[in-house]
């Protein structure tokens, strides 16, 4: 696939951008005591460094089985925490789903890393023997990326990409149509100083998961 090397820094630098914004989102978090999102916040950080190496080879650092380890402790928590949001709100889709299908696409392409081997991208390829990615299985997880993030900014809730739509942090847009927590919900951002509630503000939340996920979907399609 003929893609410039250009795009590749750029999807580098977006998915660093995102890991910072998980940061600072995170020491934020602290001070306002609001535990909604820290574990969206934490695995957009290892997300963001990992698939920045991923797109700019120099950029990767850290043995392939860390970053395993990492993604394998994220796609259990994520796992578990999709079947107690069920178990407590009934059936229903949880954030939480999007997060361990995108934790399980990082152990895959750590698993199959070959397909999108240039000399800027896919830091691993050129270490390992492994076999290609199943192309319907990318195929598929890249297909629910890019409609995560179309929902995603479609959506009137705005920030349940972060906090999910039952959290009682959950930042509503037009206060309608929040679910259970309803539209009477404050976030605890919003009512703190200026700085927090900017960095805190839902759309911006949920701007970083979409590029994370049109980030994710566009290197599963490069490696079909």
């Amino acid at each position: 696939m003929g893609v410039p090397s250009w795009l590749y820094y750029l999807f580098g630098v977006l998915m660093l951008t995102v890991a910072a914004y998980g940061t600072t989102l995170l020491a934020v978090s602290i001070p306002l005591r609001q535990v909604s999102g820290r574990d969206v916040d934490v695995a957009h950080i290892f997300m963001g460094v990992s698939m920045s190496g991923m797109f700019v080879a120099h950029w990767a650092f850290g043995p392939s089985g860390l970053w395993e380890l990492i993604f394998a402790v994220l796609l259990t928590w994520f796992v578990v925490r999709t079947f107690q949001s069920i178990q407590r709100f009934g059936l229903h889709l949880p954030h939480e789903a999007i997060h361990a299908a995108m934790s399980l696409a990082m152990l895959l392409m750590y698993w199959y890393p070959t397909g999108a081997s240039t000399g800027t991208s896919m830091s691993m390829s050129a270490t390992t023997s492994a076999g290609r990615l199943d192309p319907g299985l990318g195929l598929l997880l890249a297909v629910t990326f890019f409609a995560s993030a179309i929902f995603t900014l479609a959506s009137p809730n705005k920030g349940a990409s972060h906090h999910g739509t039952h959290a009682r942090a959950l930042a509503v847009s037009g206060a309608s149509g929040a679910g259970p927590a309803g539209g009477a919900v404050a976030t605890e951002a919003r009512a703190s100083g200026t700085v927090e509630s900017v960095i805190t503000t839902p759309w911006l939340e949920d701007a970083s998961h979409v590029v994370m996920c049109i980030g994710m979907g566009f290197m599963l399609v490069l490696m079909l």
